[in-house]
């Protein structure tokens, strides 16, 4: 062995390479596993903060909703009154259930502040307005006046207020409020306070209404003022809602709202105060102005709780994306670390050592076969593996060019120099494969006119000659995507592929008008000889020999008519 090869360090070169690669893995990998799951925890939290507004948003409906069957109960005749606080009581047994479930919801999903905040809170400021409810209506009518009754219902807003709080903390520190539904969580604040001034509106000018007392001016002021927060808060929905989100069931109920509400509900309200500034008797009982105001209100509720819908299923569906995203970038990341690793020690045992025994033998091949035609290196000259692998390429280049040129041969005739019948089998096996482009393949049979004639008087050396005549005529008007093949002794195929009848009959008369028009010059007789051809065309068929046989008919048919003619 007179040459070595120089990569004793290569198994070490390439795990250190393998080192590098697992360790650029853990680079990419790590920070994008971490920022997916950081994304999954932020749409998880997201999921968590819509599904308690939705319970807060629920309880301060309710809670404000707990107004109408207290100023119904307050403002009830003795005849009614039986019935309206037997209303009351199943409300606010609805309504202490509803914020149990709160607090158990905002403790599950780790709202722990904010329930203790509403526990504490909410339920001392619910219990101070019912009890002043409750004493309004203990109180005996003799006894009764409007100041009362109005303070009654102030300090049920102070409840109310109670959840609003809790539902601004949330809206204000919530993880959506940086989301594409931004937005919807404004909209669910600002329709909370809509649904509490549409309960204002009505129930500052309440107190004046069941007494038919003229309503102060205090209280016209906040009436008026609470109309004006009304439109403004109305006009400031309006804006904030993206019009891309304004669906069809949206517009339906913001249509409601601006319909019953706006335009029905307020103008109720703005009636009885021009009656009191009027000194006209009220159109309106205090029970009558409540189941009035009441239908207007709950439009803006279902229009809040669409909102909230909605966003819960954009924020459902932002939450199973980030954990699909998260799944996948973690098993991404686990396999690419295994397959690298797993990469690492199969090279180490099945790759390595045997490349460095491959290059060896390669290395001593070709030295071995070098030699005989190429002069020794010097001695212990270092060769890389692609060196060795070069000397090996070479040698193979050397001997594909000699398969070539055997196959070259074996597969071209001779004494004409076209293709041969072995090349014809192998185009014909290659067409076989593919039986759709038969159905555009042409075929042309050219059969030497009188060609035992020339043999018999001429000769066979003449034959020989005249036969190369036809042969060199034929590669004139030919190109190289056309297959010419000597197919008997004085029988050529030529084979034309994506054509038609019409362009391949006039290709064959092309042929036969030039070697008919061309005096065939036999040197040892020193004369011209004419010669001609019969052609027979057929283009498109089943199969190949479907195809031959038709020519084959056609030239048959041309030699029965006189010859010296193309027929297809």
């Amino acid at each position: 062995m007179n040459q070595k090869l120089r990569s004793e360090h290569i198994r070490h070169k390439l795990f250190w390479s393998m080192s590098i690669i697992i360790s650029s893995l853990l680079i990419i990998s790590v920070p994008l596993t971490v920022n997916s799951y950081l994304n999954y925890k932020k749409s998880e939290l997201a999921l968590s903060e819509i599904l308690v507004l939705q319970d807060i948003a629920e309880l301060a409906n309710n809670i404000s909703k707990e107004r109408a069957p207290a100023n119904k109960a307050m403002s009830s005749s003795p005849e009614e009154l039986g019935e309206n606080l037997k209303e009351l009581k199943q409300y606010r047994n609805k309504v202490d259930q509803q914020i149990g479930k709160t607090i158990y919801v905002l403790n599950s999903h780790g709202f722990t502040k904010q329930a203790e905040w509403l526990y504490v809170n909410l339920i001392k400021n619910l219990e101070n307005g019912r009890n002043a409810v409750d004493e309004y209506i203990a109180t005996p009518v003799s006894q009764r006046d409007a100041e009362q009754l109005d303070q009654a219902i102030k300090k049920m807003f102070v409840a109310w207020d109670s959840t609003h709080d809790v539902l601004k903390r949330i809206v204000y520190h919530s993880v959506g409020r940086t989301s594409n539904i931004s937005d919807n969580y404004t909209l669910v604040l600002l329709l909370a306070d809509l649904r509490d001034q549409a309960g204002r509106v009505a129930s500052t000018i309440m107190a004046s209404v069941t007494y038919g007392q003229p309503i102060s001016e205090e209280n016209i002021s906040h009436s008026l003022q609470t109309q004006y927060q009304v439109d403004y808060l109305w006009d400031l929905i309006n804006t904030l809602q993206p019009s891309e989100q304004r669906t069809v069931e949206y517009l339906e109920l913001h249509k409601k709202v601006q319909r019953e509400f706006i335009n029905k509900g307020i103008p109720v309200v703005a009636g009885l105060i021009q009656e009191s500034r009027q000194n006209k008797p009220y159109s309106l009982k205090g029970t009558e102005l409540t189941k009035v105001m009441v239908d207007k209100f709950v439009t803006v509720v279902d229009l809040q709780g669409y909102i909230l819908k909605s966003s819960l299923s954009s924020v459902e569906r932002a939450y199973k994306r980030e954990f699909r995203g998260f799944i996948f970038t973690l098993l991404v990341s686990v396999v690419s670390l295994f397959s690298a690793l797993f990469t690492l020690i199969y090279a180490r045992r099945k790759v390595f050592v045997p490349l460095i025994e491959a290059r060896q033998k390669i290395l001593e091949l070709s030295e071995s076969k070098q030699s005989l035609a190429f002069p020794l290196e010097k001695a212990d000259k270092e060769v890389s593996l692609f060196e060795s692998i070069q000397k090996l390429q070479n040698m193979l280049q050397q001997r594909d060019i000699l398969e070539f040129q055997l196959r070259n041969i074996a597969n071209t005739d001779v004494l004409t120099g076209v293709s041969n019948r072995l090349a014809l089998n192998e185009y014909i096996r290659l067409l076989e494969l593919r039986p759709e482009r038969l159905t555009q393949t042409g075929l042309i049979i050219i059969d030497i006119d009188d060609f035992k004639i020339v043999n018999d008087h001429l000769g066979h050396i003449i034959g020989d000659q005249v036969i190369k005549f036809i042969a060199d005529n034929l590669k004139e008007h030919l190109t190289s995507s056309e297959l010419v093949v000597r197919y008997g002794g004085d029988e050529f195929l030529i084979i034309v592929d994506n054509t038609n009848f019409k362009d391949v009959l006039i290709l064959a008369e092309k042929i036969r008008y030039s070697i008919n028009n061309s005096e065939f010059y036999v040197k040892d007789l020193n004369e011209f000889v004419s010669v001609s051809i019969s052609a027979g065309v057929a283009v498109g068929a089943v199969s190949w020999m479907a195809l031959l046989e038709r020519a084959d008919k056609s030239l048959l048919k041309v030699k029965t008519q006189g010859k010296n003619a193309v027929l297809g």
